[in-house]
Parts: structure tokens; C-alpha cells; sequence
């Protein structure tokens, strides 16, 4: 019996020296993005139909540069609001998902980027290996400017700090105006 108790707490000792050597994932320093679903949500207002998406994509990175703070209080001030990231600057957001409307079998490209930036995901400079997901929100659909039951889709991107971009992927179709109301 005392031969057991032995073996147990080495055996205990042994388990977790193991699990605490659990080697950090090595992602390139280039965000990498995988999509993973769009959630869509419909309701009415003044007799106007309107969408609201959240597109939301998973991610890693190998350096952990994702994300630009978004001020505080409305005030844009600090480093991600200097060159390259001021406001004007391609850079100023790091987010971007481009309509394109499916029509017959193809998707044709629009005007329109829905682009904004998703916050810091590291709360200090010191490189480290990041993955999750980022979940963005688009509520400006309307019928006004797309009839219901238009099929659209999103080629999505993003940039880290260092302004590399990240590779593209696109959104499953989404059917305007079929979402699940609230």
C-alpha cells in the first residue's frame, strides 16, 4: 500500500510536469484568418426591413500585432492614430469586408467596404502568439437600398500593426432579409 501511495504521487507529479511543458503553437507573423460563420439578424422598422450581420472570422498570429485602439471619449490621440493609422491613411481602419452581390452564379463586386477596427489584442508590445476570433457588425441593410431576398457575400481582410494584410476569405451567402428576428 505505501508502494502505491509512492507511485501515485509520482505518477501525479509526472502528469502535470508534462501538461506544463505544452509548447507554444509557432503561427506566422502574418495574420492568418479562417471565416467561420455569419450571424444574421432581421427586423422591422417604420415599415422598413433591416438586417444586421456579425461576421465573424477566427484568427492567428505569430507576433501578436493584431488590433489599433479605438480613443477614448472620441479623442484620437496616440500612436494608432499617428502615420500610417491617422485618420485619411488606408491604414486608419485594420477590418474590411467588401459587398459582392451574387447574380446568376457569379458575384459581382460593389463599391461598397464595410471596414472599421477591432481593438488591441494584446495589452502590451512584447511579441506573443495570438489566435481567437473577431466578431464585426454590420447594421446598415436596409430594403430602401437592397430589395429582400438579394444574395450577398463578403470578401473580408484584415492588417496587423505591422501592416501586413492578412490573407482573404469569403463569407457564406447570406439571403437579405431572412435572418431570425429580435
Amino acid at each position: 500500500m505505501n508502494n502505491m501511495l509512492k507511485y501515485s504521487a509520482l505518477l501525479l507529479v509526472l502528469v502535470l510536469v508534462l501538461a506544463g511543458c505544452r509548447k507554444e503553437p509557432n503561427y506566422s507573423d502574418i495574420p492568418q484568418i479562417t471565416f467561420d460563420r455569419v450571424e444574421q439578424y432581421t427586423y422591422s422598422q417604420n415599415k422598413v426591413l433591416i438586417d444586421t450581420l456579425f461576421i465573424v472570422i477566427d484568427f492567428q498570429d505569430g507576433d501578436g500585432n493584431l488590433g489599433l485602439s479605438r480613443g477614448s471619449g472620441g479623442s484620437q490621440t496616440g500612436p494608432d492614430f499617428q502615420d500610417p493609422f491617422n485618420p485619411g491613411s488606408p491604414y486608419f481602419d485594420n477590418y474590411f469586408a467588401n459587398l459582392q452581390v451574387k447574380r446568376g452564379n457569379t458575384y459581382e463586386s460593389t463599391p461598397f467596404t464595410f471596414s472599421g477596427r477591432f481593438p488591441r489584442l494584446s495589452n502590451d508590445e512584447a511579441p506573443e502568439t495570438l489566435e481567437g476570433e473577431i466578431r464585426f457588425t454590420i447594421d446598415s441593410f436596409t430594403t430602401i437600398d437592397y430589395p429582400a431576398g438579394d444574395t450577398v457575400r463578403f470578401e473580408v481582410y484584415i492588417y496587423d500593426r505591422a501592416l501586413n494584410k492578412s490573407n482573404v476569405v469569403y463569407t457564406d451567402d447570406v439571403v437579405l432579409y431572412q435572418g431570425q428576428g429580435r
